[in-house]
């Protein structure tokens, strides 16, 4: 049976001044990253830019706008909820389960279930895929499933999200993390790790036409 965890963040909404945004004499550059899991809300954001901002995808230091998964460890800047994403643990099909408990999921990362006839499935080996511990998914699995435990040394590491959907579909006997706006092709969705916030973080407090993008986005999740 599948198990879902909501996380609930205090986060402040981004209220309207006014009623309509101050024209702008030109378009104005603003710099954006997105992680690999927020990457499918870049389309929103060139969506509401289109009249009055030219959107640079950037690095994450030189960003006015960040976009990610979840809250950071330590966040000392404003950010702002634009939407919510599940997180989700997927699976190569001929794994031949169709969903796995909390204790079966930390089990496999934990590199203590090396075969999937061990929870029911195929005899087929396990081969689990991680992130970086520094990439947003990631982070949120580790402090709700493996509560703080280290994943198994032998996981395969994803470089990003569009990587990990390719890697666990097309590896027999794999498992990995997505989020399920990305969830496409074969994968199996063998578990939901939880809802998580879908935020926009800023260096200082928004202004201008980076608060009109925001404000977008919010309207338009």
């Amino acid at each position: 049976m599948k198990r879902s965890i909501a996380f609930f963040f205090i986060i402040p909404l981004l209220l309207t001044a006014c009623a309509t945004p101050t024209p702008q004499p030109t378009p104005q550059l603003i710099n954006v990253y997105a992680s690999s899991a927020a990457y499918p809300w870049i389309n929103g954001v060139y969506d509401c830019s289109s009249t009055f901002a030219i959107i640079n995808l950037s690095d994450p230091g030189s960003a006015d706008i960040t976009l990610r998964l979840g809250e950071p460890d330590y966040l000392t800047t404003p950010a702002y909820q634009i939407s919510v994403e599940d997180i989700l643990v997927i699976a190569h099909p001929q794994s031949g389960v169709d969903s796995l408990t909390l204790n079966q999921v930390r089990s496999i990362f934990l590199g203590q279930t090396a075969n999937w006839k061990e929870v029911g499935g195929n005899d087929l080996p396990v081969q689990v895929w991680t992130f970086s511990p520094d990439e947003d998914v990631q982070g949120i699995f580790d402090k709700t499933v493996m509560n703080g435990e280290p994943v198994t040394s032998l996981a395969r590491l994803a470089t990003s999200a569009l990587n990990m959907l390719k890697d666990v579909g097309t590896t027999p006997g794999s498992i990995g993390l997505l989020p399920r706006h990305l969830l496409a092709g074969a994968v199996k969705d063998v578990y939901t790790v939880g809802t998580t916030p879908v935020l926009a973080i800023t260096k200082s407090e928004p202004q201008g036409v980076v608060r009109e993008l925001i404000r977008c986005l919010q309207e338009n999740h």
